[in-house]
């Protein structure tokens, strides 16, 4: 006597469900390293409208931050802060591999570092890098070079040179926006109006150190994304980038809350419109402080992680 029809099919029914969950979870394995190991994309020619459109689609850059369009990257500048005396910028520098060697050899596709750019000497302090396996400048980051100790005078055309001039000059033209028509003037010794076209682009997240008159001016900016800070807190913000797109400004805010979500707890984001030195701006802020102290110790921790950011009062 063997044994009961039912005592055997009581018995084999745990052997299917562990065969059937081995299934699941070997399927399950070969999907995730399908995935891990799915094809980066490329733009399909060098063109600025297929960069401009790949862009767009498949990384988490806007073109309205593109600075240089190389041979083996596009650089952008992600965010950008401006500092006192000596005129200057902490920024944030992205970059979005447009050579599928670099991949092949170092297996990575983008890179992020923070920079410290000095306008009046024309130098910049590079940042720890890091290196990331997917166009998301955010998962699986491992680092790629240390930071710089001193300060460095960028090799003229390099991508940092036009990382410094975009963030320095005021007439840099960004490659993936078109002139704009800002004035007209009659050629000299010929008659007749022509067209003056300068930049388009104030470099995305650049807030030029303002005047004493423009900060005057700016006082009543106005908020327009995100909760408006408790009554009877104080007025202090931390600023972590502006540009004068407000969906750059936007992005940018959300991007920062996405990575501190422990430190930004409580707080409120806003962005706020101001005109510095004739120009709209649309600033970044952290508000809902208690006092200038908690500004500052956030401030502070942001810096720890990579961000640029300093206190507005």
């Amino acid at each position: 006597m063997i044994g009961d029809p039912d005592s055997l099919r009581s018995r084999a029914l745990p052997v299917r469900t562990l065969a059937t969950l081995a299934v699941i979870a070997t399927l399950t394995t070969a999907f995730a390293a399908i995935a891990q190991t799915a094809p980066v994309s490329y733009p399909p020619s060098r063109s600025m409208a297929d960069v401009t459109a790949w862009i767009r689609s498949d990384t988490p850059l806007s073109p309205s931050q593109v600075v240089d369009v190389g041979v083996s990257a596009v650089t952008a500048v992600t965010a950008s802060t401006p500092i006192g005396e000596p005129r200057g910028f902490l920024a944030t520098v992205s970059s979005e591999s447009l050579d599928p060697g670099i991949e092949g050899a170092q297996g990575i596709v983008s890179w992020s570092v923070p920079v410290q750019v000095d306008c009046e000497a024309r130098k910049v302090k590079l940042g720890a890098m890091t290196g990331y396996p997917r166009r998301d400048l955010a998962k699986d980051g491992r680092p790629v070079r240390p930071a710089d100790t001193d300060f460095i005078s960028p090799t003229p055309g390099a991508p940092i040179d036009t990382v410094v001039r975009g963030l320095c000059d005021r007439d840099f033209r960004r490659p993936l926006l078109p002139g704009r028509i800002v004035a007209k003037a009659p050629e000299p010794a010929k008659p007749g109006p022509r067209q003056v076209i300068v930049a388009s682009a104030n470099p995305a997240g650049a807030d030029p150190q303002p005047t004493k008159a423009a900060r005057t001016a700016a006082r009543p900016a106005q908020a327009i994304s995100g909760p408006a800070p408790q009554s009877g807190s104080s007025l202090v913000a931390v600023q972590v980038g502006a540009s004068p797109d407000p969906a750059d400004a936007k992005g940018l805010l959300a991007r920062v809350q996405r990575r501190f979500p422990e430190d930004l707890r409580g707080r409120a984001g806003n962005v706020a419109i101001a005109q510095v030195d004739g120009r709209t701006v649309h600033r970044a802020l952290i508000t809902g402080f208690a006092s200038t102290g908690e500004a500052i110790a956030l401030c502070e921790r942001l810096k720890a992680g990579g961000q640029a950011c300093f206190v507005r009062r």
